[in-house]
């Protein structure tokens, strides 16, 4: 899953399988919300997967890096772009590594199709051929917020390649990229990528705060239907809510999925040979269940695949999360990793039972997203007549916070001096659970014995002076036949729980 940027927006080699776009489908023209549109994605789950061929003219077909990034979007040609006080939508040229064409229409008293034309385009010293045939569609878009929220315009929203999206806030840059949905990610069939092949939009009025949209998807096994409600600033908020329909049993389906990357951080040994103390786009996973507990995963990658289940009954919420906010942690002035926002799922309605899933897979470099998390329900539609419907609200942040509890600010492990027995040392912030207290809380650790055995020894907890908050310390006595475990420490006061649930995978 190598990722590339362009215009601001994360890519994956593995969504470029695409749709070629026949905008005048009277199917597509007739959808004039999200009720149209879901009984539209219901027919077409009755019916076999077609693959339209996506080929473009030679001369877009033969563009290099080079020749595709000299393609810009003229401003003054921006959809809705008329009002100063507006939303307006940029659409991404075809070409390159991006050729899947994808269809967009406009709402309001009729649906209209909005085609494509060469003219939004500044095609810089690119010598396009005379008669050169036209792409069928664009290949993504993103949305520009009005001045309002920043005194200036600016992106905040990028959809493109499969059914990948990302988004900004007022105060943080891009960084995951999340989807529509995840197919067979795990589970040893070949994972899919359907695609989000057609757009509606709803036309922004001057002073609306939000942008609206639909979202066609379609893919091999699965098809479905997508509302976002979308609203930029220091948190921006997405409403997205779907049903989706099966053409075929699958071996896993995940919501909510988002991809992120991790390549080495304050708890990763071996460290690459690099000027640069971490660098991550996210640092755990955070999960909370009602009634307890409020998880997090601190990432890490080693040589192996990783893949966590972590079942739920009653999900109050999930995400990937970059904690670490100190530049000095990364010393990077480029990537500025330190800005990257986290993203928080709110179940709203259809998450019943079933599990937060983690796969972390190895890398040796941080252009690849090599990090992802979704929510994989217990049970799936039994027939493409049935569909899976759901709602979330989903946040772009800067943290969600654990209530009162104090939460894991940092993950440090290493071996003990002249012994074989391993170190961890977990850093707890402060929360209001603990306010006006100084004592050194009780941890409380907990090793299930996975694949082998281990001895916890030495655990205790002092105050942070630096911090204001708690330091916990325990070392691990491992065998050598010992080849996995899961570790977890809280903080107690008594029985009452203080803290974060900390988690972690140890591994050979």
């Amino acid at each position: 899953m190598i990722r590339h940027l362009l215009a601001g927006s994360t890519i994956l080699t593995s969504c470029l399988a695409g749709h070629a776009v026949n905008a005048a489908d009277m199917r597509h023209a007739d959808v004039t919300d999200f009720a149209s549109l879901q009984a539209l994605a219901a027919q077409m789950a009755a019916q076999p997967y077609k693959a339209p061929s996506q080929k473009l003219d030679p001369f877009f077909e033969g563009l290099t890096y080079d020749g595709h990034r000299q393609i810009r979007f003229r401003e003054d040609k921006a959809l809705f772009g008329g009002g100063e006080g507006s939303f307006r939508v940029e659409f991404f040229h075809p070409g390159w590594m991006f050729k899947k064409p994808v269809g967009f229409f406009t709402l309001g008293e009729k649906t209209h199709p909005v085609p494509f034309d060469r003219g939004q385009f500044d095609y810089g010293p690119l010598e396009v051929p005379e008669k050169v045939i036209n792409p069928p569609g664009y290949a993504g878009f993103r949305v520009l917020a009005p001045e309002s929220f920043l005194k200036r315009r600016f992106e905040f929203m990028v959809f493109m390649g499969a059914s990948y999206y990302r988004a900004v806030t007022t105060e943080l840059g891009y960084g995951i990229s999340a989807r529509g949905i995840a197919v067979n990610t795990v589970g040893g069939k070949p994972e899919e990528f359907p695609d989000f092949t057609h757009f509606w939009f709803e036309p922004p009025k001057p002073g609306d705060t939000g942008f609206n949209l639909l979202a066609l998807l379609d893919g091999p096994s699965i098809t479905g239907a997508y509302r976002f409600e979308s609203t930029p600033g220091k948190t921006t908020t997405m409403q997205v809510k779907a049903a989706v329909y099966l053409r075929r049993p699958v071996t896993m389906l995940g919501i909510a999925p988002f991809s992120s990357m991790f390549w080495f951080g304050e708890n990763s040994h071996p460290k690459p040979y690099d000027f640069r103390p971490e660098v991550h786009d996210s640092d755990g996973l955070q999960v909370e269940i009602e009634g307890g507990p409020s998880i997090w995963r601190p990432l890490d990658v080693g040589r192996d695949l990783r893949l966590s289940f972590i079942q739920v009954d009653k999900l109050k919420g999930f995400g990937l999360a970059e904690r670490d906010r100190d530049f000095g942690n990364f010393e990077d002035l480029e990537a500025r990793y330190h800005q990257r926002p986290a993203v928080w799922v709110e179940p709203v309605s259809g998450f019943g039972s079933g599990s937060v899933a983690l796969v972390e897979l190895p890398t040796g470099e941080e252009t690849w997203d090599n990090i992802v998390a979704m929510w994989q329900p217990d049970k799936l539609p039994a027939s493409p007549a049935e569909p899976l419907a759901f709602e979330y609200k989903l946040s772009w942040l800067d943290e969600h916070l654990p209530g009162d509890l104090c939460r894991v600010a940092a993950t440090r492990r290493g071996f003990v001096m002249d012994s074989d027995d391993h170190l961890y040392v977990i850093d707890f912030a402060p929360g209001a659970a603990t306010a006006g207290h100084d004592e050194a809380w009780l941890p409380q650790i907990e090793v299930a014995h996975a694949a082998g055995e281990a001895k916890v020894i030495d655990q205790r907890v002092m105050k942070n002076s630096e911090t204001g908050g708690w330091r916990a310390f325990f070392k691990l006595d491992v065998p050598e036949s010992t080849k996995l475990l899961e570790l977890t420490c809280e903080l107690k006061d008594g029985a009452k729980v203080v803290s974060e649930r900390w988690m972690y995978q140890w591994r050979h």
